[in-house]
Parts: C-alpha cells; sequence; structure tokens
C-alpha cells in the first residue's frame, strides 16, 4: 500500500547522512557548515499581528526560522501538540539543513492538512534582518507567542527547506519571496535523490525537481523562477498532475508512481496517488489508489468504483489510516493495455450522502508515457 511507501520514505531518508546546504568540496567546510546548522536551529513560535497580516482573515499563524537541524521535526511535532487544534498556517524562512529533517516535517504539514508559505516573521522588539541576529533568536526563544510582523520581501527558503515546504497542502510563494535550490551533499547521494523523488511524488510534486537542484552545485543556490514553481507543482493551483515515476524498491519489486492535486474549499488541496506494482513473488500487476482524507471522511469514508480500460472493478470502501486511504487490487496486463489506448483510469469517489454533502468525486489519471514503462513492469511480475 502507498502509505506503507510514505512511512518507508521518512525512514529511509533518516539513514542517510545527507544535508542540502551550501558547502564546497572542502571536508572542512562541509563541517563547518554543519555546525552552523545545530548553532541556527529552527525556532517555531505562533505569531499575531494586524487584521489580514498573514491573509484574508488571517491574524495569527507559525513562524519556522533558522535551519533544519537534528531534532527539528520532533520538536515541531511536539510544537503542534500543544496548540490545542489550532488550525493555523506556517511560514517558513530558512536557508536549509538536514534534508532528513526537512522531509520529515514535511510528512507532518501533509498528515495535518496544513497551509505553507514563505515569509519573514520579525517579532515585537527585533530588527528586520537575515539571518536572525543572536538578540532576537533568544527573544524568540523565550516564549512560544509573539507579538509580529510579517515580511514577504527577501523572504527565503532554500534547499532542504523546499522538501519540507512542499509537503503542505497548500502551498503560496508571494512574489517577493524565493525558493532556491541547490544538490545534496554527504554520504549515498544517488540513494537520497531516488527516495526524495518519490516522496516528492506521493507530495503531488514533480520529481524532476530533484534533477534540477542537481545540477547546481552544492556551493551556490539557483532561484526558481515563477513558470519553474508552476511547471514542477509547488504552488497548488488548480489541478495538477505528475509524470509517472519510475521507482526500484527492495525484493526486486518494481512500481509505478503518479498523483494528482486537487484544490478543495476550506479543506486544503487534495492529493490522490496511484501506482502499479510488480514484484517476483506476484503474478498480476498490482494497482494501488491512495486517498488523502479531511476529518469527516476519516469517520465515513468512501467508497470507490475503478475504471480501467473497458473494465469496471466492482464498488469498494477504502480502509482508512489516519488521514489516508488506500485501496489495491491485481490488474492483468490486457487491463493495464486497455487503459493505455483510451488513456486514463478513471477513479469515482462516492460519499454517504446521508452523513457527508459532497457529491462525487472522478479522478482521472492520464497513462501518457506509461507504455514505455510497460516492459519493465511485466518482466517484474512472476511468471
Amino acid at each position: 500500500m502507498i502509505h506503507k511507501f510514505v512511512r518507508y520514505v521518512a525512514a529511509a531518508l533518516c539513514c542517510i547522512p545527507v544535508v542540502a546546504i551550501a558547502a564546497s568540496d572542502d571536508p572542512r567546510e562541509l563541517e563547518r557548515q554543519l555546525a552552523k546548522v545545530q548553532s541556527e536551529p529552527l525556532i517555531f513560535v505562533v505569531a499575531s499581528g494586524e487584521p489580514n497580516a498573514c491573509g484574508r482573515g488571517c491574524t495569527e499563524w507559525i513562524a519556522g526560522e533558522g535551519r533544519f537541524d537534528e531534532g527539528a521535526a520532533q520538536r515541531f511535532r511536539e510544537f503542534l501538540a500543544g496548540l490545542a487544534k489550532r488550525d493555523l498556517p506556517i511560514f517558513l524562512n530558512s536557508d536549509g539543513g538536514l534534508v532528513s529533517e526537512a522531509v520529515q516535517i514535511g510528512l507532518i504539514l501533509r498528515e495535518n492538512r496544513m497551509t505553507a508559505g514563505v515569509a519573514r516573521t520579525v517579532p515585537a522588539g527585533c530588527q528586520l534582518s537575515f539571518p536572525l541576529d543572536d538578540a532576537c533568536r533568544r527573544l524568540m526563544q523565550s516564549k512560544h507567542e509573539h507579538k509580529a510582523r510579517l515580511y514577504f520581501g527577501g523572504a527565503r527558503c532554500g534547499s532542504a527547506c523546499v522538501y519540507a515546504m512542499v509537503g503542505a497542502s497548500t502551498r503560496h510563494v508571494d512574489p517577493g519571496a524565493t525558493l532556491r535550490i541547490h544538490s545534496v551533499v554527504g554520504g549515498e547521494i544517488d540513494k537520497a535523490e531516488n527516495v526524495l523523488r518519490r516522496y516528492l511524488v506521493v507530495m503531488g510534486v514533480d520529481p524532476a525537481l530533484v534533477d534540477a537542484a542537481a545540477k547546481i552545485p552544492s556551493r551556490s543556490f539557483r532561484g526558481l523562477s515563477r513558470g519553474e514553481m508552476e511547471r514542477f507543482g509547488i504552488e497548488t493551483r488548480g489541478v495538477y498532475e505528475t509524470p509517472w515515476f519510475a521507482s526500484h524498491g527492495p525484493a526486486g519489486e518494481f512500481t509505478l508512481l503518479k498523483s494528482v492535486t486537487y484544490p478543495t474549499e476550506g479543506t486544503g488541496d487534495e492529493t490522490r496517488t496511484v501506482g502499479l506494482a510488480c514484484s517476483p513473488f506476484r503474478p498480476s500487476i498490482r494497482f494501488m489508489y491512495h486517498q488523502e482524507l479531511t476529518a469527516k471522511e476519516r469517520r465515513t469514508p468512501p467508497m470507490i468504483r475503478a475504471k480501467i480500460g473497458d473494465n469496471l472493478i466492482e464498488l469498494t470502501t477504502l480502509n482508512p489510516q489516519k488521514n489516508l486511504a488506500a485501496k489495491s487490487f491485481d490488474l492483468e496486463l490486457w487491463q493495464l493495455q486497455s487503459a493505455i489506448e483510451i488513456g486514463s483510469f478513471e477513479i469515482t469517489e462516492m460519499l454517504d450522502q446521508s452523513v457527508i454533502k459532497k457529491p462525487s468525486l472522478v479522478v482521472r489519471f492520464s497513462t501518457l508515457g506509461l507504455s514505455t514503462n510497460i516492459v519493465a513492469l511485466e518482466s517484474k511480475c512472476a511468471s
């Protein structure tokens, strides 16, 4: 199931000593940069400002200032647990840090269906500067809530920070702020990049973002243009569909993944992921469907009908786990080929109208590009 894969992503990155910081090839410079990450740990506070300070009707937000240091994800989870379910957006301002911590924070953002942006939070009593000076860091760390102002101009989310931000269900980058990328440095780079690609697909982002970052030397940054943010699906604006991504898993499993993100009203954007998997231990192609659920939908999960080519898979109830629901079933190769000829898969989600007044949703996944991977997929199925 795809929700198991999400847990695998977090676990895999935790075991890879990779950072995403601007560093030279000199080991001493890398050590210096790592020390800087630990000296500027990510600070989380609740900030409050003037009416509409953080958007229409928004006066309070979470500020994430600093670098993604070791333990940042656990601190963030504990921080959210103390907010008594206050539904607040988060604004990040960071030059990066540890990729593993950033991805874990991204998964927490998705788990809580949060909104994320890029902005500088300046508490009352602080000067507008980047990075925060020591006096301001001490002030922010002195308590969990501050009166503050939000500044978009000059704000930046660099390297590892980008991987955290894309975990949010709804993502916006103000024109005054910048997203900056570069290659990761550390051990087992190829493995880390492959895990990051899979993570991005499940978050609804084009995995080509990792390839774009890999072209930029780790000692420098490159800002993403507005067109690139749209092309990679970093901002959530309307329906966005990733390309198919081929992934080699453990024990010889081969998986093809794709996701589609849909805008919704009031509950954050929603992402659906579909996977096709073959392994030496299964004779058929495994079709997997993964849906993010709202709080109401967790109590009354939807039922689905899958149309694969000319074939209808009978109505099935999804099995919810936390904020996720997933279902899988077996396909024959001829059914998959039929879907490729038609051009898409079609999943219909139906809710109990007596409980949730929400119309059925038809989710279509384009099969464009799938045919180039059919031979590889079939070769991994047990004969």
